[in-house]
């Protein structure tokens, strides 16, 4: 579990008082070290995919609770096709810088464009998500990329990188399926993610055969698996700022949207469990 300086100074604090450091001494002192806190950099997250996978749903989903809007901007618009498009996101609790990266497939000279712009991010990224359709098997794009990239930049990259299948609700045998009375997947739909995060596990192994990181189904538009996502977000990043993405997650409740009647059941039975 990643250390929260904010509640170590506390604890320092306190530490202080005991030790008969003075009040106001005490106070400059945590004034110090929060004004430090302050000005730590934002985590900057890489996100791989096709169009319409669903970035800005899952960045609401993750950091605005649920809400349907955002402030998200883009900065270098200008030079997107050739250099990337950084988007500071602000979320409820502050700022992720966002790396909207270019897609791979659509032709062979724009690939070699998008690759030079792969490997210059990457490296500086805390975590890269890459993105798919729940039930998208084209993984050939995936593949050659990370081979490319690791020809030309090694591969530590990977040690940070996750794979997100959104749109769970829609697998086969499709959103009909859904059990929207306890806001979870269907049997058959269980088994189907099952199957295809297994399916995406081997078409990365076949590349990266030591690779053994995270893979995660979820829904943003369900706010199903979203704590699950975060939680490996933060397991990839490296170990000295997880605490910046955990603080700044404010992860919508896939509860609220469980039948109410339902939900009562399951907040009884938890009680009577503890």
């Amino acid at each position: 579990m990643a250390i929260n300086p904010r509640k170590l100074i506390e604890d320092i604090k306190k530490f202080l008082a005991q030790n008969g450091m003075k009040a106001e001494d005490i106070d400059k002192f945590g004034q110090q070290l929060q004004e430090r806190l302050d000005n730590v950099a934002p985590p900057t997250i890489a996100i791989i995919g096709f169009t319409g996978v669903g970035k800005s749903s899952t960045l609401n989903a993750l950091f605005n609770a649920g809400q349907m809007t955002s402030d998200v901007r883009a900065c270098t618009q200008d030079a997107k096709q050739f250099t990337g498009d950084i988007e500071p996101y602000t979320g409820k609790k502050g700022i992720i810088n966002i790396y909207d990266m270019p897609g791979l497939g659509e032709s062979i000279a724009k690939d070699c464009l998008h690759y030079d712009v792969y490997a210059d991010i990457l490296p500086k990224v805390d975590v890269i998500i890459w993105a798919f359709h729940a039930g998208d098997r084209a993984m050939t794009p995936m593949q050659n990329a990370i081979l490319t990239l690791i020809d030309r930049i090694g591969p530590s990259f990977t040690e940070k990188m996750l794979f997100a299948i959104n749109k769970a609700d829609t697998i086969a045998p499709g959103e009909s399926a859904w059990n929207e009375e306890f806001n979870i997947p269907s049997a058959e739909q269980k088994l189907n993610l099952n199957g295809f995060e297994s399916y995406v596990r081997e078409r990365v192994k076949e590349v990266l055969p030591s690779w053994n990181g995270p893979i995660i189904s979820y829904s943003a538009k369900r706010r199903y698996h979203l704590d699950q996502l975060m939680t490996e977000m933060v397991s990839v990043m490296p170990n000295d700022i997880k605490w910046v993405l955990s603080e700044l997650a404010d992860v919508a409740d896939y509860t609220e949207l469980i039948d109410p009647e339902h939900l009562e059941l399951i907040k009884a039975m938890k009680a009577d469990i503890k």
